[in-house]
């Protein structure tokens, strides 16, 4: 009997050990530029399964297997993450410690709640993972520094019947369905199984139905939605918008990082930190550089009008005006570059958005969190601070009372229709020095063809995207989202598709153009109508390659342009919010104190 039990032991420690390691695979596949959509069923199957086979007296106990899990899975998510995210040092393996953690505490959770309610089988059975692992995400989406990026749900991407679930709940919903498939799949396929066939039937049941509701939900929203093709598409207006970029962007954006950030950047030295030092020749370069992508944008402004463009577009931060103490040149003023960007949208009868970085190279920061303090190594501060804007001309003056001044705050320009300021920068690298933004959303009724006809617009920047309950908002008073972007190649295309999934719950057709990353345009559906990689060598002009953050490569990536429709349809996510979400956390509460 001892052999019999020590070999038991020994088969069931070794399948667990298995579905530990195929779920730490798994984890590897949800994460970093392309994650596999199969992924989080394979992730959930393996560690539903390594739960499942814990036997009373066995070595693994569940705490031991929650540990296990853990830490394997945070040492896939290092090994797929370090290029993704900007930390270094020790900042790394406590990122992924924790992500581990967050992948691993559902599956615990749902095992001992399962135990304490003497749950086997049955429909309460099935939803305990859905449950926990909504619960857990949403939760570690609202604490964690880099919000829903990630999340399991994106991995749904180009699965369009699924994604339109988004529209109902957002990606909690997806989150929810997914898990819930999982748990049915490893109840009807267990060996052995506890419950009675009568039981593993009724999930099979479920299961079914589950499916065949969700595909048929997304395909009847794909097909009666839709403004392509479909009966309605010849009264559809649509809108061209033309994405193009600057030459000199990534070389003043470094040089001004290693001013904010100091050494911990590249280790090169900063133009400067005196008021002084803006007379220099380091200062200056970037003041030449300015100038020059200032007069490269009205000559591209000019090209694309001419081609049909409606509106004329730059990414995040494509430009930078500089003021405040120390800054002696009103060329690269921002009251100059304005009048400069207005003169172009009215020659040549067309809107303008960009990106601009309105900096203040030479006022101190002093308020530095201690984190930031320890982890950019500055014990006395940084220097200068900068508000991340998203500005749209109109080719003919804007009214204060259509502006808005209240949401936009006070019109810089007569001819700009919308004015928004990053809510959410990203931690360390911009986090530290940014000004606050908008955390209502500013919409405009904007008359983009000069015949009356308004569309909703707004605009958000970035990394707002990983934050759904920011753009949450659009949901009710949006058509079309502009969303300026800068990525880096650890993030690319990961960060561009997020897009797809804000477009489906705010019911907005969404342009994001991004520097250094992946351009793209979605309908409210999640459908491409474009998508264009930086760093493509495709369609470049002459000997032209971007070469990933490398400011001696002259960069000619090319123009995207896209075709949006002028209205979006009403989603039921944008009245609920994440009632899906907070629903999952309520009940998951309820089970584990109660």
């Amino acid at each position: 009997n001892t052999n019999t039990n020590t070999n038991t032991n020994t088969n069931t420690n070794t399948d667990i050990y298995l579905h530990l390691t195929l779920a730490a695979v798994a984890v590897g596949m949800t994460q970093g530029g392309t994650p596999v959509s199969v992924a989080p069923f394979i992730f959930n199957y393996s560690l539903l399964n390594a739960y499942q086979k814990i036997i009373p007296h066995t070595t693994l106990t569940p705490k031991k297997v929650y540990g296990l899990s853990s830490f394997l899975a945070g040492c896939a998510a290092a090994a797929v993450m370090a290029d993704s995210l900007p930390l270094k040092g020790p900042a790394v393996p406590l990122l992924c410690g924790y992500i581990g953690l967050m992948l691993s505490t559902p599956f615990y959770l749902s095992h001992i709640t399962a135990t304490k309610l003497e749950l086997k089988s049955g429909l309460a059975f099935e939803l305990l993972l859905p449950i926990f692992s909504t619960a857990v995400e949403y939760c570690h989406s609202r604490i964690f520094p880099y919000g829903s990026y990630g999340i399991l749900p994106y991995c749904q991407y180009g699965n369009l019947p699924v994604m339109q679930l988004a529209s109902i709940g957002g990606v909690w919903l997806i989150e929810f369905f997914v898990s819930y498939v999982s748990s049915c799949v490893v109840i009807v396929m267990k060996e052995n199984s506890t419950a009675s066939s009568t039981s593993s039937k009724g999930t099979l049941r479920r299961l079914v139905f589950v499916l065949a509701a969700v595909y048929a939900y997304g395909g009847m929203r794909l097909r009666f939605l839709s403004w392509e093709g479909a009966p309605n598409a010849v009264s559809t207006r649509v809108m061209k918008i033309a994405g193009v970029w600057v030459p000199n962007t990534m070389v003043i954006r470094e040089e001004l990082l290693r001013h904010h950030l100091g050494h911990i950047m590249d280790g090169k030295p900063g133009p400067g930190e005196t008021d002084s030092d803006f007379e220099g020749p380091a200062w200056q370069a970037i003041v030449e550089k300015s100038l020059a992508d200032y007069d490269s944008f009205v000559s591209r402004i000019s090209t694309e009008a001419a081609a049909g463009a409606n509106v004329v577009m730059l990414p995040e931060l494509a430009l930078t005006t500089f003021q405040g103490p120390g800054v002696t040149d009103e060329r690269v003023s921002t009251e100059a570059l304005l009048a400069k960007l207005a003169q172009a949208a009215t020659d040549n009868n067309v809107f303008v958005g960009t990106g601009i970085g309105y900096n203040e190279p030479f006022k101190r920061v002093d308020n530095l969190s201690k984190f930031t303090e320890t982890v950019l190594e500055k014990e006395n501060g940084m220097m200068g601070y900068e508000s991340n804007r998203f500005l749209l001309f109109s080719p003919r003056p804007v009214s204060k009372d259509v502006f808005d001044e209240v949401l936009n705050g006070a019109q810089s320009h007569p001819n700009v229709a919308l004015d928004y300021r990053k809510q959410n920068p990203v931690p360390i690298i911009e986090g530290p020095f940014a000004l606050p933004g908008n955390s209502t959303i500013p919409v405009a009724d904007v008359d983009f063809f000069g015949d009356g006809e308004t569309v909703k617009t707004a605009s958000v920047i970035c990394f707002d995207m990983e934050h759904p309950w920011h753009t949450q908002q659009l949901g009710k008073t949006s058509s079309i989202i502009l969303n300026p972007s800068y990525d880096w190649p650890g993030l690319n295309p990961y960060h561009a598709r997020i897009v797809a999934f804000r477009a489906i719950e705010t019911g907005t057709s969404v342009f994001h153009h991004c520097l250094a990353g992946t351009t793209i345009a979605v309908d409210y559906l999640g459908n491409v109508q474009a998508t264009g990689d930086y760093f493509s060598k495709n369609g470049n002009y002459g000997q032209a390659s971007c070469v990933p953050l490398d400011p001696d490569t002259i960069c000619n990536a090319p123009v995207h342009s896209a075709q949006l429709p002028l209205r979006g349809v009403r989603t039921v996510y944008g009245y609920v919010n994440d009632a899906v979400a907070w629903g999952s956390v309520v009940v998951a509460l309820r089970m584990l104190l109660f």
